[in-house]
């Protein structure tokens, strides 16, 4: 459904089906889910060769 926000570990807050250069080889991103319900997020990885690697997640948000 959308609801929720996913940052590089500088705080850079991605916007959904932007490009954004990687300066770095290892990165972290941070997802927050502000919805109950079962979140899916897809991340697509492509290097200067224009190979691309995809990534599904999902998970469900637990306020326990």
């Amino acid at each position: 459904d959308g609801k929720g926000s996913l940052k590089m570990e500088d705080g850079t807050v991605l916007k959904p089906n932007d490009r954004y250069l990687l300066n770095e080889w290892k990165f972290r991103l941070y997802y927050t889910s502000v919805s109950t319900d079962l979140q899916t997020i897809d991340i697509y990885v492509i290097d200067c060769f224009g190979q691309m690697q995809q990534l599904s997640l999902s998970f469900n948000n637990n306020n326990n």
